[in-house]
């Protein structure tokens, strides 16, 4: 992994990347506060660490690997991902491709007027953040996106902190319980998982994946999205792509892969395997066997 570096963020502000760090957000505690809206892969994050300081990425979109103590977690649409204080981590070898995602540091140092807290609250909060032992939390509600991306809009736009910090005591508490609780999946979504696994090395139709499900295909595409974070073509190419570096590693061309995972074209395949590995097929080869 390399040597971890302290990671700091600093102000930015483009139209697809808005990085707030305490001087814009005016709120005792919040280090940075940020949106990252992604329309093409960039480059994996190297190791690094927030010293003192809470991370919690909520994806909204998309689906992206993190790694901490030497394992890998797939957070999806729908996931909160924690880094814990001090706690090295990245995307190891996996580029972050599409997708949209928020993320909070928040420094874990008890300070007078902590997310304007009185001293007990703000005690009694931090406890229970560092009581989560979770690194990946799944949701089945809108609550935490919604009270982060209010408290994102108010502070973006110079509103009240004490507004801003408000929403972000709320879905820190929220936070706190649903980090508690376990996340399960249909019978219905189950079902179509187990085709897909099954069945990867074939081509796949969203005809036949709401079929084994019992549901129609508007039904299946928005129940799917719904407990998995992401959509269903989106899964069953992630877990291609997958299968596929395993062979192309092991000496199968690029157009053998192509073809024994269903892929019509070599290049629609080449395609792919760019658009979720920020890298062509023989670019992976060559890097990994290097």
């Amino acid at each position: 992994m390399g040597t971890a570096i302290n990671w700091r963020d600093s102000y930015f502000a483009s139209k697809d990347r808005i990085v707030l760090t305490n001087a814009e957000v005016r709120v005792p505690g919040v280090r940075v506060l940020a949106h990252h809206l992604m329309t093409s892969s960039i480059a994996p994050l190297q190791a690094h660490y927030h010293e003192d300081c809470f991370e919690f990425t909520l994806i909204y979109d998309g689906s992206f690997i993190f790694q901490a103590q030497d394992q890998n977690y797939k957070a999806s649409g729908g996931d909160i991902f924690v880094a814990y204080p001090n706690e090295v981590h990245s995307t190891s070898q996996f580029p972050l491709f599409h997708g949209e995602f928020y993320w909070l540091q928040l420094d874990c140092r008890p300070e007078e007027g902590f997310l304007f807290l009185q001293e007990d609250a703000a005690r009694d909060l931090i406890q229970r953040l560092q009581d989560i032992r979770r690194h990946l939390i799944k949701l089945d509600t809108d609550e935490p996106f919604s009270y982060l991306r209010q408290a994102f809009g108010l502070a973006v736009n110079g509103m009240s902190p004490y507004l801003t910090a408000s929403y972000l005591v709320l879905f820190l508490n929220l936070l706190s319980s649903l980090s508690m609780k376990q996340q399960s999946v249909s019978k219905e979504i189950y079902q179509a998982l187990n085709y897909i696994f099954d069945h990867i090395e074939t081509e796949i139709t969203m005809e036949q994946l709401a079929a084994c499900s019992n549901l129609s295909v508007p039904q299946f595409k928005v129940k799917f999205k719904k407990e998995i974070g992401i959509s269903p073509r989106s899964f069953v190419n992630t877990q291609k792509i997958e299968v596929a570096k395993q062979l192309l590693l092991e000496g199968m061309s690029k157009t053998e892969t192509a073809l024994q995972l269903g892929f019509n074209t070599s290049s629609y395949f080449a395609a792919v395997f760019k658009k979720y590995t920020y890298s062509t097929p023989s670019e992976f080869v060559k890097r990994y066997r290097g």
